[in-house]
């Protein structure tokens, strides 16, 4: 008895679960279209766009053992001129700052952004002030950023990435990029199947 009446609980349930699916069918059926239709430029096209100055933000909170190998594996290696970074910090996360500060030694174009009290918060509310921050250097420096990235602590940009971005800010107001979750050893399968999904999701979900 109890198996007829848990067998019947999951035909609905498959329903549920297929009609969930759908808009993912969509928009695999939308990116198979894209992908057999695009255009894709030639180095010769990117590098035709004046590079715009670019600012990237990075929203912190008690990241201090991360964020100076990211400034260090993406400040180094992006194949762009004009970008810098402005890392976000609260006043209490003081190993994080002082992260920062080592930072900006090394590189001048790396920012810290202090917010004016102490966190945690949202990420919005440290990136609203990351942006302020922005402001305020272009305000002293006499300078305009042209495009506007977010990235976060533990992210390895690609080197191109930002001439690519640069490329289509020419036709698009907003230009988002995949995540891809990086090679993961298989004694740490549920990290990668996380990361994996991680991807997917923000790569999907943001396109609905």
């Amino acid at each position: 008895m109890i198996d007829h009446w848990v067998a019947t609980l999951l035909v609905p349930l498959a329903f549920w679960v297929l009609i969930n699916g759908i808009d993912d069918i969509f928009i695999d059926i939308a990116g198979l279209i894209a992908y057999f239709t695009r255009t894709i430029p030639s180095e010769q096209e990117i590098d035709s766009i004046p590079q715009r100055r670019t600012a990237i933000f990075v929203a912190l909170w008690r990241e201090y053992s991360v964020i100076q190998r990211m400034i260090d594996n993406n400040v180094t290696r992006l194949n762009y001129g004009p970008v810098d970074f402005f890392i976000g910090a609260y006043p209490n996360d003081r190993l994080t700052i002082e992260a920062i500060q080592e930072a900006m030694k090394r590189y001048p174009n790396v920012h810290l952004s202090l917010t004016p009290h102490d966190g945690p918060s949202s990420k919005a509310d440290n990136l609203n002030w990351i942006f302020q921050r922005m402001l305020l250097y272009e305000q002293e420096r006499g300078v305009h950023f042209e495009m506007i990235l977010t990235h976060d602590a533990e992210d390895l940009i690609d080197p191109d990435a930002l001439r690519w971005i640069n490329y289509y800010a020419e036709s698009h107001d907003m230009v988002q990029i995949p995540v891809l979750a990086l090679p993961t050893a298989i004694e740490e399968i549920t990290h990668g199947i996380y990361c994996d999904e991680f991807a997917e999701f923000q790569f999907k979900g943001d396109r609905r």
